[in-house]
């Protein structure tokens, strides 16, 4: 994702040396995003299935993780677009939009933070588990499959309105994929240990499913590539998954800490980036020519403002909201 916005931005912004084009395939990690998404709740929130008491406390705990931050940064760029509207003069701030941008409602605009619309999409995820949770494991599968018919209309009919494209849009297939894998999981609890051997035509496959979505995103069969994307990151996910229970994957602690700040990464990276390479645009010429120093510092800048967000800002904020919790009960 910031890679793709790096592309972006420089492109925007005229900036005499682009990076790499495969820069811009970097949108490919929200179909692995949202699988991951469908695996981690059912891995996380499986065992409330078929206990309506349960609700609430899932229905809290989604928003406690997704909400506060997104306020905060909705609200803090709402204050820049009010105090410096030229940072983005094609933006509009209509009534409608601003509401669904914090409550993260379906429109057919983009939120104030663009990268938030996949927000929406997980909300809606979130808002049939839920559902699932209150009625039972069986109509979680009833959900499902009837969510499944939509996108399949919505891939067959040419025309339709807006908020049944939403529904129907083919990258909610990959929640789908992910609780699969997920309910899988779960009931191979004792699988033996995948080799690498095994690991790596996984993601040999997952290179080509990446290729086949990419050849196929401007053509109708675009669904196709959505699919076939998302079941090798579901396969990849659970060979994963396996490997490590089995205690043959060690993560480093980076990595863990990276992780641990995909959240603040995912919605304050666009801050940093945007607002560099607009910066760039206004520097004396001197300083102008290093313009692919002034990228990387651009990116690194970006990641590692991210982990001071996520420790100032979203763990804390966190602490908070689930203390709310606690004194409310």
């Amino acid at each position: 994702m910031v890679f793709t916005h790096l592309y972006f931005h420089a492109k925007l912004r005229n900036l005499p040396t682009l990076p790499p084009e495969w820069f811009h395939y970097g949108y490919l990690g929200v179909d692995l995003f949202f699988v991951l998404s469908g695996w981690i709740i059912v891995h996380v929130h499986g065992d409330d299935l078929n206990h309506p008491d349960r609700t609430n406390p899932y229905l809290w705990r989604r928003f406690a993780r997704v909400w506060p931050l997104l306020a905060l940064l909705t609200t803090f760029k709402l204050a820049l677009l009010l105090v410096a509207p030229a940072l983005a003069p094609d933006a509009r701030l209509e009534p409608s939009q601003l509401i669904t941008s914090y409550l993260l409602l379906p429109h057919p605009d983009l939120p104030l933070i663009a990268v938030a619309w996949t927000l929406r999409h997980e909300v809606l995820f979130y808002a049939l588990f839920a559902l699932g949770i209150w009625l039972g494991r069986r109509a979680l599968i009833a959900i499902g499959a009837l969510w499944l018919l939509v996108i399949l209309v919505a891939q067959l009919v040419p025309t339709v309105p807006w908020w049944f494209d939403f529904l129907g849009n083919s990258l909610n297939l990959h929640f789908l994929l992910g609780c699969l894998a997920g309910f899988w999981l779960r009931r191979h609890p004792e699988t033996p240990r995948t080799s690498w051997f095994a690991i790596l035509p996984i993601l040999l496959l997952t290179l080509v499913a990446a290729g086949v979505h990419v050849l196929l995103e401007a053509s109708p069969w675009k669904a196709l590539g959505h699919l076939a994307l998302g079941s090798s990151c579901a396969l990849l996910i659970i060979a994963l998954v396996q490997r490590e229970r089995a205690g043959g994957m060690r993560v480093p602690r980076l990595l863990t800490e990276y992780g641990d700040a995909s959240y603040s990464l995912y919605l304050w990276h666009g801050f940093v980036v945007g607002g560099l390479c607009w910066l760039w645009t206004k520097l004396p010429p001197a300083v102008q020519a290093w313009s692919v120093t002034w990228l990387v510092l651009t990116f690194l800048a970006s990641v590692y403002s991210s982990l001071l967000i996520y420790r100032f800002v979203e763990r804390p904020l966190l602490r908070w909201v689930q203390d709310l919790r606690g004194r409310r009960s």
